[in-house]
């Protein structure tokens, strides 16, 4: 029989509990309410997503009567993924200090400027190369659908392995009055066998977990002893982030360790902010009630539909019609009765249906432009402009404007901080300037990357032409012109733009043409066709040899 000290390790509600786990259970109090919204919201969408709490393994969750909810997760889902992580196109840019910029225009070169934008857009192509050689686009698209059903999400850019996300249910999360983190506690299961030789026997020895009887005829309980969970604490201090692990009270070896303010690779993201609130609110919990009276409109039309396709002969008792005769009757048969002796059940519910079905197609159309689904928006009419179309996209794209700001703030900038830092110390990117320097998300649809600049950019040189003429021209530098239109569009100009050199070779060449098509005018085509033939005499005659010298 197993000792008391084993008994005690192998129940979970008698073993002790070190501080990161104390102190998670204690928060889980105050995440209990949002994580029961974010399961409810589920239930009307996507219910695989956030799973009931207890629900056992490979246990079938109940089907929708409508997919209105599951489309417009998805949609709106791919639409935030294509602002966040845009494809081939770097959803940041890196900034340069006005002040600096301008002295070193002013005192050392003209087009410093124009040198930084292209060195610090290969920096962003770099990064972007790495975001997609991790894979961390599918995370993030995930993430995402967490964020619109459950409006919480903790994600942890790991150097090695790229970017993880964790649901609500495995983490905790601890925020001061104004909204800023101060502790995240994440919660991972693992099995023991798993972990590092060391870092088992620490657990085996502190809990008295036996390590034999691999059949488990002596301890019934050890697969439920071998896995375990392993608690990730990171705590804000005045100077940096505290970070450490453990298991059965047990601190992890090597574990421990500190991160800076601006460099914590732990992101905690909210769709929806309120003040004082440690969780944010999610983008369905807004539709719940469209969904949930969609769902429950959807049900009922179903059901009474399926009354209404149910067949049933009615035959009159008293009639000369028999049921019996009319049942066995084949087709073309002629028996014995009257049209008045037979009838079909009808439920006559047609006008109640068609109410039904007036007010699904009411809120689905509702439901699709909360959920940016194109169609939605648009009125169901013959003819539809490709203007009324763009318009109806852009204000629904708008719509979401302060979602794009917070997702920014709480997870494109520490993430895209992250990254580069750990690019800096793996020495893949150059360390750049503190202070100098610094990344600067643009959200937003119409502003994807450097797409703001690009369209100032093109705004000033169209307006400039429009309004000067061919003497606006004549005061660009075109060479510059092409270099911030390129790094502003995040394209590399390498073999693509000609450089200096280049240039300056071919105004050497298409100036001696000119001297040549010149001297052509002037002396006619006879006296320099002369002139061709004594050129060509000479050369021949110099690259005749010479006789060697007589001895």
């Amino acid at each position: 029989m197993a000792s008391a000290s084993q008994d005690n390790a192998l129940d979970p509600k008698r073993r002790t509990r070190g501080p990161a786990e104390t102190r998670y259970n204690r928060l889980k109090q105050a995440r209990q309410p949002f994580l029961d919204r974010a399961e409810e919201c589920a239930s009307l969408t996507i219910p695989t997503l956030i799973p009931p709490d207890g629900l056992a393994e490979g246990e079938n969750l109940p089907s929708l009567y409508q997919s209105v909810g599951a489309n417009g997760v998805t949609n709106l889902a791919a639409k935030l993924l294509m602002t966040m992580l845009p494809p081939n196109e770097p959803c940041f840019r890196l900034r340069v200090n006005n002040l600096v910029m301008e002295k070193e225009e002013e005192e050392a070169d003209k087009e410093f400027r124009t040198k930084v934008e292209k060195a610090l857009s290969r920096i962003e192509q770099a990064v972007l190369s790495d975001i997609e050689d991790m894979g961390d686009r599918s995370v993030v698209s995930e993430g995402n659908m967490h964020l619109i059903v459950g409006g919480n999400v903790l994600y942890h850019d790991d150097p090695k392995t790229g970017l993880r996300l964790f649901p609500l249910s495995r983490y905790v999360v601890d925020r001061d009055p104004m909204g800023r983190v101060m502790e995240i506690i994440a919660e991972e299961e693992a099995d023991l066998d798993t972990l590092p030789e060391e870092t088992a026997q620490l657990i085996r020895e502190a809990c008295d977990i036996p390590d034999g009887d691999p059949t488990g005829t002596a301890y019934p309980y050890r697969d439920d002893a071998k896995r375990i969970s392993i608690y990730t604490q990171i705590r804000r201090t005045p100077r940096n982030w505290k970070i450490r692990q453990e298991a059965r009270g047990v601190t992890l070896p090597g574990s421990e360790g500190a991160y800076r303010l601006d460099a914590c690779p732990w992101f905690p993201v909210r769709m929806y902010s309120v003040a004082g609130e440690p969780y944010g609110r999610s983008f369905v919990e807004l539709q719940k009630g469209d969904l949930a009276s969609l769902e429950s409109l959807c049900q009922s039309l179903v059901e009474g539909s399926a009354a209404c396709a149910k067949i049933v002969g009615l035959v009159n008792p008293n009639g000369v019609a028999s049921a019996r005769a009319l049942t066995e009757a084949a087709n073309g048969d002629f028996i014995e009765g009257s049209m008045d002796d037979v009838g079909f059940l009808q439920v006559q519910k047609a006008t109640d249906f068609q109410v039904v079905a007036t007010e699904i197609d009411r809120l689905e159309r509702r439901l699709k432009t909360a959920f940016l689904m194109l169609d939605g928006g648009i009125r169901n009419k013959e003819r539809v402009t490709a203007e009324e179309v763009r318009l109806i996209a852009q204000e629904l794209e708008t719509g979401l404007g302060g979602v794009y700001t917070l997702i920014s703030q709480e997870f494109q900038l520490p993430y895209i901080t992250s990254r580069m830092a750990a690019m800096t110390k793996q020495k893949r990117i150059p360390l750049l300037p503190k202070g100098v320097v610094r990344p600067s998300i643009v959200t937003g649809y119409e502003a994807l990357g450097r797409g703001n600049d690009k369209q100032k950019l093109m705004e000033f040189l169209q307006m400039g032409a429009q309004t000067f003429g061919e003497s606006f021209l004549s005061l660009l530098n075109p060479q510059n012109a092409v270099a911030r239109l390129a790094a502003a569009m995040g394209i590399s100009t390498e073999g693509l733009v000609k450089d200096e050199e280049e240039l300056a070779q071919e105004r050497q060449a298409a100036q001696e043409q000119a001297q040549q098509q010149m001297l052509m005018e002037k002396l006619g085509p006879e006296a320099l066709r002369q002139f061709g033939g004594a050129v060509q005499q000479q050369m021949g005659q110099q690259q005749q040899p010479q006789p060697a010298p007589s001895q």
